[in-house]
């Protein structure tokens, strides 16, 4: 868009609002609109039209619900009149369609296939959802907006987050995203003052722009503005599966949730879970880090507790003895002043000594945050022990959303389930996951790191592969090319046994699904071995058989939303059923890679595999390098095996576009 592009407060906070269609009957989607509005208590002008020459002047917000052939019309009528078009008709390229598209620059579309949006400080009801005929009051303050791909779907987060008192500040459904997506919107939003939310909460079901998603998260982690994202489904947009390992274990899904961490946001995988995430960080500030104090009347809640909070990367803290001695003056002797405190059924009870216990853990600088099992009526007064640098989330073990409606609604992080208040603790502690994304020495993105000498790429069979690995740097185990069983006996002599043959099939072939590898082979064995496999393929390798440690992988593949995704971890013939892989996008640092390969692939393998996330790291550099510079569609090793702190490929897929 140009520089005249409306800015998102027109969207929002509009004084004219245009309604064009369905208005003749009660329950029209325009009808619908207007009523919301006018329920609304909207102060702005509202303009009822059939058609664009009806609309006079210029308007912040044009509302089309219309049939699908009269859109086109209606939008090149109010291109350049309308800042922004909300479009709620569907069947366009959704459906194999034209895309809607404005030329002026001057106006953005939202949609098709939107179900509106809703921004409660301006009243601004904007949407035929049945699920805002009841909110047309636009409670608000929580500082919460959502974006939703699905309206349906945000619809209904918008009315899960009112069931537990959660009363939402905004929600635009950004439909199929023509032009105007909920990741434009997001970075939009975060970049103005006046309408910066406290937290974003976002639902994609697919990302067609991973740079926008990237530049949505930066502005977000800039701003200060926490993101909570839940992912629905993946890409099918990536390399087919069979074309390469690595495509089969790197889904977009995997890509985009790795950025959300590496900026620091919190994704969750369910409604539920997204609207526990926005509580926490709505009521509470950002904890310290991911020390949890447990306070509990309950021995078995609080093991439970312990138990789901590790899951999610939190740790019940060990407490020092000064601080257990504390406790304990305040608690009766059969107390358990470890962690989770069991302050036992009699003390529970006792608000004031909840709250002595709380303020002693939150003073001792031993805790980021404090989960305090016990009862509601009991959060004001342990969140103010807790006081501003230390988060306290109280959870009842027996309620539901409503039950705890009244609590939220006064402003109080009160959960209503073990798993909620978990949810709530995880959103507002920072990732351990996250990514430095800075360009400092050993820092650099490996998309920005020196590529390797140029490679010649000679063909996409597999000693193709080898072929132009070695040549940009990474070490290859000794092989040889036969055509014939000659040949073959010449190589296995030349190399030493035992060694391993290949057919030399196109990279998009799985060899060991086609029968096209032979282990293990000596002298005696090769002439039938290569006869066998010269059926298969014009070419057989030959390599020397490395014995080593556990087989990895290394690829680079070229994916049309997210660039360069590189895919490292545990490799061999069953990668795709091992998963003990990470996906990044290939604009992480190698030290970035090699944390996470740390923490998520060799953290049960204990110190003898420690070395290896960084091998890993060093090899994707490479490979990264080579994709920039061929411009290849795939580039991977796998497997790679280890040898005198080294990698070494053992087979390698190169894919052209």
């Amino acid at each position: 868009m140009t520089a005249d592009a409306p800015g998102i407060g027109r969207l929002l906070a509009p004084r004219t609002v245009a309604v064009l269609g369905s208005l003749s009957r009660e329950s029209g989607l325009g009808a619908r609109t207007v009523r919301h509005l006018r329920d609304s208590g909207f102060p702005g002008r509202i303009i009822t039209a059939r058609s664009a020459e009806e609309v006079p002047g210029e308007v912040d917000v044009a509302v089309v619900a219309v049939p699908a052939a009269a859109v086109p019309e209606i939008v090149d009528g109010l291109d350049g009149r309308a800042a922004h078009i909300v479009v709620y008709s569907s069947g366009f390229e959704e459906a194999g369609g034209a895309a809607l598209k404005v030329a002026s620059g001057r106006t953005r579309i939202i949609g098709p296939n939107s179900v509106g949006l809703y921004h409660a400080p301006s009243r601004a009801v904007l949407t035929f959802a049945a699920a805002f005929d009841d909110m047309t009051e636009c409670r608000h303050g929580s500082g919460v907006v959502l974006l939703s791909q699905s309206g349906a779907f945000g619809a209904r987060l918008v009315r899960s987050a009112r069931r537990y008192g959660l009363d939402l500040d905004g929600f635009v459904g950004t439909g199929n995203e023509t032009d105007y997506g909920a990741c434009d919107i997001g970075a939009a939003l975060v970049a103005d003052p006046e309408h910066r939310p406290r937290v974003l909460a976002l639902y994609l079901e697919s990302v067609r722009d991973g740079g926008a998603l990237e530049r949505l998260l930066r502005t977000a982690d800039e701003a200060g503005v926490p993101v909570i994202t839940l992912l629905g489904g993946s890409s099918a947009a990536g390399a087919d599966a069979a074309r390469s390992h690595t495509a089969a274990v790197s889904p977009d899904h995997a890509v985009a949730t790795e950025l959300c961490c590496r900026y620091g946001a919190v994704p969750v995988t369910s409604d539920r879970e997204l609207v526990e995430a926005a509580v926490g960080l709505s009521l509470l500030g950002r904890a310290r880090g991911g020390r949890v104090g447990i306070i509990t009347g309950s021995g078995g809640a609080g093991v439970v507790a312990a138990d789901m909070l590790a899951a999610t990367g939190l740790r019940p803290v060990e407490l020092t003895e000064p601080t257990r001695d504390g406790l304990g003056r305040l608690l009766p002797s059969y107390a358990s002043t470890a962690n989770p405190v069991d302050v036992t059924a009699q003390v529970i009870g006792d608000t004031a000594a909840v709250a002595s216990v709380t303020g002693l853990l939150a003073a001792s600088g031993e805790v980021d945050s404090v989960l305090v099992i016990g009862r509601a009526e009991q959060a004001a007064a342990v969140a103010e022990a807790g006081g501003p640098d230390v988060p306290v989330v109280t959870t009842v073990l027996d309620g539901d959303a409503t039950s705890v409606r009244a609590s939220v609604a006064a402003g109080l992080a009160v959960l209503p389930s073990l798993s909620a208040a978990c949810a709530a603790l995880h959103a507002v502690t920072p990732s351990g996951e996250r990514t430095d994304a800075s360009s400092a020495d050993g820092r650099r993105p490996l998309t920005d790191l020196p590529a390797p000498p140029p490679a010649e790429v000679t063909g996409t069979d597999t000693a193709a592969g080898l072929r132009f690995v070695a040549a940009g740097g990474v070490r290859v185990a000794p092989w040889r090319e036969a055509s014939d069983v000659s040949e073959a006996l010449a190589a296995t002599a030349d190399l030493g046994g035992p060694i391993v043959m290949k057919a030399n099939l196109p990279a998009e072939a799985h060899k060991a699904a086609r029968g096209g590898v032979r282990l293990d082979l000596r002298a005696p064995d090769v002439a039938e071995a290569a006869g066998e496999l010269l059926r298969l393929a014009p070419s057989v390798i030959v390599a020397r058989q490395l014995r080593a440690g556990p087989e990895l992988i290394v690829g680079v593949r070229r994916d049309p939303v997210f660039g360069l995704v590189v895919v490292a971890g545990l490799g061999g013939g069953d990668v795709e059923l091992i998963g003990r892989v990470v996906t990044v996008p290939a604009s992480v640092s190698a030290d970035g890679l090699a944390d996470r390969l740390a923490a998520e692939v060799f953290d049960r393998g204990g110190p003898r595999y420690r070395h290896l996330p960084a091998l890993l790291a060093g090899t994707a550099a490479i490979l990264v390098g080579l994709a920039r510079r061929s411009g290849l569609d795939l580039v991977e090793c796998n497997p790679l095996v280890e040898m005198d702190n080294e990698l070494i490929a053992l087979d390698a897929r190169v894919v052209s576009p």
